[in-house]
């Protein structure tokens, strides 16, 4: 469904969690000022121990380096900034009360922290076997529980099944999934990210080429008793036995209790050199117990596309109300509300089309804590940091806290 038209094209604007399909130096974290609190405290002190803390790992403006941030979700929300500072190519994944930061394209590795310590490194294991050629630019990691995980691997076509609780790096690898059946010739299928809902795996695979979605996108699904690739019966290509989808270069992927499904949001083609943006993205439903998909909100096309321009980041409250980042151009992005239900797109309760009036800026990464607050990440030269909005108002709880450099992903750890 189109939502009318945008003005002019849609310049490239991925955060660096989605870095492994683009350059680090074409994403884009850059946002006009919201505030310029910065919360921050001695990374020696938590500051209230107990309850949820917010990951974010985050990257300079010039792309120069990187680190991350932990904030607690509770008031008073004070950050602890610029922790063990490393390379700006990052992810972050949490289980229970410890964290993993993905050093990605060329760095591959991850780095196991605990909250209460937030800049000890507890281990870091390489993410690259003996016999890859190229990075293996590790993208996410999803968890069974503490000593059996999947790591995703951008650069080739094997996901690893490691232990998170491995004393040594021999220890740390106990097995693989071959991917290999969809890679559409360049050595991987570009597995994206990944969710666990009761006993399958979901694993996004881009299927790009030079950076293009030029290939049907699909979801893997695989036991995690057995490890066998489940045969979902929606693969569009003779063997292949993923789901595939209509929406194209997915990004996330989200499973929903409330409703029971899984989403996934996919940006389409990004405008890339003389490449306009191609409008082939959006969020689509996936039916765990019979694999069927569901277009849930359409970019339109590349004649008439949405007025919301792509979307590059999702996040979701209930089966009626969701967010997501759309983007009309380069440092030019909108925080939008949305009916999963339906995919309507909504004002917010006071009427403007825009949450909390972010509007126009350069949102970098949005997601929703167990109290039902949405955050949003907000990049900026002067004043990085989280914006907190309260989703049963659409009410900003938090102006703005500091992070001291542009936040890339935000994941959330328990510890209690």
């Amino acid at each position: 469904m189109s939502i009318g038209t945008m003005k002019g094209s849609t310049s490239i604007t991925a955060r660096l969690r989605r870095g492994g399909g683009l350059p680090v130096m074409v994403a884009a974290l850059i946002l006009s000022g919201c505030g310029s609190a910065d919360n921050s405290i001695p990374a020696t002190i938590v500051p209230n121990k107990g309850g949820q803390f917010a990951v974010t790992v985050t990257a300079a403006a010039d792309f120069s380096s990187g680190a991350h941030s932990v904030i607690n979700v509770g008031a008073p929300r004070m950050a602890q900034n610029n922790l063990a500072p490393t390379t700006s190519d990052l992810g972050a994944a949490c289980e229970g009360r410890f964290f993993y930061r993905i050093e990605r394209f060329t760095r591959d590795n991850v780095t196991k922290f605990d909250v209460e310590q937030p800049d000890k490194a507890i281990y870091q294991y390489s993410t690259k076997d003996p016999s890859d050629a190229v990075s293996s630019n590790p993208s996410a990691m999803v968890f069974v529980d503490e000593s059996r995980a999947y790591l995703l691997r951008y650069g080739s076509s094997k996901a690893w099944i490691v232990n998170p609780s491995a004393g040594s790096q021999a220890e740390f690898k106990i097995g693989e999934l071959d991917l290999s059946a969809y890679d559409e010739g360049d050595g991987g299928p570009e597995m994206q990210d990944a969710v666990i809902v009761g006993d399958r795996l979901y694993i996004v695979l881009q299927r790009l080429s030079t950076f293009q979605p030029t290939e049907t996108a699909y979801v893997a699904v695989f036991n995690t008793f057995t490890d066998i690739e489940i045969d979902t019966g929606q693969g569009k290509v003779d063997g292949l036995k993923g789901v595939a989808l209509t929406v194209r270069n997915p990004l996330a992927i989200e499973y929903l209790p409330d409703d029971g499904l899984i989403y996934v949001q996919a940006v389409g083609g990004f405008a890339f050199g003389s490449q306009p943006a191609g409008f082939t993205g959006g969020i689509e439903s996936i039916d765990p117990e019979d694999f069927n998909t569901r277009i849930v909100l359409d970019d339109g096309d590349d004649l008439s596309p949405a007025e919301f321009g792509q979307i590059i980041d999702m996040a979701l409250v209930s089966a009626n109300q969701g967010y997501f980042i759309g983007t009309a151009g380069f440092q030019d992005n909108t925080l939008y509300r949305f009916d999963p239900s339906t995919g309507e797109v909504q004002s917010n309760v006071n009427g403007a089309a825009a949450i909390g009036g972010l509007f126009n800026r350069n949102l970098t990464t949005i997601a929703v804590d167990r109290n039902a607050k949405l955050w949003v990440g907000n990049g900026d030269f002067s004043a990085p940091g989280m914006v907190v909005i309260d989703t049963r108002d659409d009410s900003i709880e938090e102006a703005l806290i500091g992070t001291g450099l542009n936040p890339v992903k935000t994941v959330f750890c328990e510890t209690d």
